[in-house]
């Protein structure tokens, strides 16, 4: 499934004192050369303006949970967020972990990934929400044997009939995409998709290669994260 948007690369190539090769982002051993770009600057308004970054789940803050995960498979985590003491120690001691600011402030998700892209010295960019607390690198995988199987910008999850724009990947050099529709006054990320050419990966494929949905759950509402923690409880006796 793909959009019909602009035409994508051709395959982008980088190489370094060990000369090794890139090929539409990935490393010809197979293993992509990608990095997670967590967007945490938002203002939790519909959580009553508290920090979703900062809130914990299995006893720890949403954000270094979601940078532990993704390190799993990211070469680093870029944090898009307004530095902060809470925000640093939540993250402290995991390695791999930069803090960026946005350069656009305050103009949504939009902004968030412009400036993620923007500081990510890998070709592609797992992008995620701070409000996700349960991203796949398994999931993630799979995004990146689709992105790397053709010449799309971005691999982007459809699960529930809805489009996943964040925890999908996209080809860092949409940085100049992102900057060109902000200028514009644009900031919805479902911009960015309908100026590129990007596919989509359906549920099935991710329930055929036995990966769980829980990584599209976003806790945006008090309601919505205290259902998180009580299904984390497990049934009661």
């Amino acid at each position: 499934m793909a959009n019909a948007g602009r035409k994508g690369d051709e395959g982008l190539t980088k190489s370094g004192d060990d000369s090794v090769s890139i090929k539409n982002g990935q490393f010809e051993s197979g293993e992509m050369d990608v990095a997670a770009v967590i967007l945490a600057g938002g203002r939790g308004r519909r959580m009553g303006g508290r920090n979703k970054a900062l809130l914990t789940y299995g006893n720890e803050p949403f954000i270094r949970r979601q940078c532990r995960l993704a390190l799993e498979w990211a070469k680093e985590a870029i944090v898009v967020a307004p530095p902060s003491e809470e925000l640093l120690q939540a993250v402290c001691g995991l390695g791999r972990v930069r803090v960026v600011p946005d350069e656009w402030t305050g103009l949504g998700p939009l902004a968030g990934l412009h400036a993620g892209l923007k500081a990510s010295s890998s070709p592609v960019v797992w992008a995620l929400a701070c409000d996700q607390p349960s991203p796949s690198p398994k999931a993630a995988r799979l995004l990146g044997e689709k992105l790397a199987a053709g010449t799309h910008r971005a691999a982007v999850p459809i699960v529930g009939g809805r489009t996943q724009p964040l925890h999908a990947l996209y080809r860092a050099d949409l940085a100049s995409v992102c900057g060109t529709l902000l200028a514009a006054g644009e900031r919805r990320l479902g911009a960015l998709l309908e100026a590129i050419a990007w596919t989509g990966v359906p549920e099935e494929a991710f329930i055929r290669a036995g990966i769980g949905l829980g990584f599209a759950t976003d806790v945006d509402t008090p309601e919505e994260y205290r259902r998180l923690l009580k299904d984390a409880e497990g049934p009661d006796d």
